[in-house]
């Protein structure tokens, strides 16, 4: 699975990322470890990225790009499909998950 992270938004994960040349790409709706939100009006709807150098128990899969190694597990693939693109309005200051479907999260959390 390929993913395309935009210009604006390789500036900003680099900057925002630090050290870290990776991240997770994880939903934020209670199934993993990193979740702040849950229930079922959650379920696959909310994303949050968390910087890491590596891949952990549960995220194991790598989504291929140019610039970062970003990991999922297999929860998030039923929600992502096949053209997944990470995209960063600065007006807002906002990450944004979309697919050929459309927006899968408007406003990803960003935990540091």
């Amino acid at each position: 699975m390929k993913l395309d992270i935009r210009k604006q938004a390789v500036e900003a994960l680099t900057d925002k990322l630090g050290s870290n040349e990776g991240f997770i790409l994880a939903l934020n709706d209670g199934s993993n470890q990193f979740s702040t939100v849950g229930g079922s009006c959650a379920v696959g709807d909310k994303f949050q990225i968390i910087p890491t150098e590596g891949p952990t128990e549960q995220f194991q899969e790598v989504l291929e790009n140019d610039r970062f190694k970003v990991y999922i597990s297999d929860e998030e693939k039923v929600f992502l499909g096949n053209e997944v693109v990470i995209d960063y309005n600065d007006r807002l200051s906002t990450f944004s998950l979309k697919n050929e479907s459309g927006t899968l999260d408007s406003n990803i959390l960003l935990k540091k």
